[in-house]
């Protein structure tokens, strides 16, 4: 690899040298640097820029070292608000009345966007389809700050989701992680045309279909009247429960009691959540 000094140097840049040189363990004044204005190294120059070093060790002492760029701040964990069954609970009642049509259309007060601002403790974790007619914060009659969604279509979790799923959980304090199919998902209903049918996909299609695969399969061994529709809830509970033992911190809260992971499929027709559990 080519030193940033001699980069530095080959652009002109011959002032930058001493300083670089010195950050790689060169020895500065064995090689020095310091130019008079004809270009020329000269012993009288190097005498006028002569540095007391006892002043020197006193002006570095009082220097604040450079901090890592890299270096990131432990985030605050939080622990639960409240208990996972608890927010369970609140789901499902939320759920309940979305169905009957009473579901709450206020928009976060100014107070509360001004509370979150300061930092958020959602109740729960949705990992959904990016279906546009499955709104979490909808469907659950619940405001802006009360869950973490992770979205994507076919509710699958890829490395990137997992992490999201585990900040959530460790750091936000969320006690419940669910994972929401529903019917006539459509992407769910293009893995099964690739089984069945031997659809040609490619790309970006073919990978997001990919990881609902085997829920098809399993599904299919059941031979069920309706093939779509229980590949969906099989595709879900597959899903929640690879997510049990994915990663060591829902592992430990899972055996805690501190957290739950359930499955759970919405129907696109009457607007209820159908949980299992």
């Amino acid at each position: 690899m080519v030193s940033r000094r001699l980069l530095l140097g080959a652009l002109g840049v011959g002032l930058a040298a001493p300083a670089l040189a010195w950050a790689e363990g060169d020895n500065p004044v064995a090689t020095p640097s310091v130019l008079t204005r004809k270009g020329r190294r000269t012993r009288r120059a190097l005498k006028t820029q002569a540095v007391d070093k006892a002043a020197l060790d006193k002006t570095l002492a009082q220097v604040k070292p450079l901090e890592d760029p890299n270096a990131v701040e432990p985030a605050e964990v939080h622990p639960p608000a409240v208990s996972p069954d608890e927010a369970l609970g609140r789901l499902k009642q939320g759920n309940a009345i979305f169905a009957r049509g009473n579901a709450s259309i206020a928009l976060p007060t100014t107070a509360r966007i001004a509370e979150l601002a300061a930092g958020q403790r959602p109740f729960a974790v949705i990992v959904g389809c990016s279906d546009s007619r499955v709104g979490p914060e909808l469907i659950f009659d619940c405001n802006l700050g009360e869950l973490f969604v992770v979205r994507v279509a076919g509710s699958t979790v890829s490395q990137e989701g997992l992490g999201s799923i585990v900040y959530a959980v460790e750091h936000l304090g969320a006690p419940l992680v669910v994972v929401l199919g529903h019917t006539k998902c459509g992407a769910v209903g293009a893995a099964v045309d690739v089984v069945t049918k031997h659809a040609d996909l490619h790309g970006a299609l073919l990978n997001m279909v990919l990881p609902i695969l085997p829920a098809v399969s399993e599904a299919q061994d059941k031979h069920p009247a309706d093939l779509q529709d229980a590949a969906i809830r099989q595709n879900v509970r597959d899903v929640a429960a690879r997510l049990k033992v994915a990663d060591g911190t829902l592992a430990e809260r899972l055996s805690e009691g501190s957290l739950k992971i359930v499955s759970a499929t919405y129907d696109l027709t009457t607007g209820l959540v159908a949980f299992d559990a």
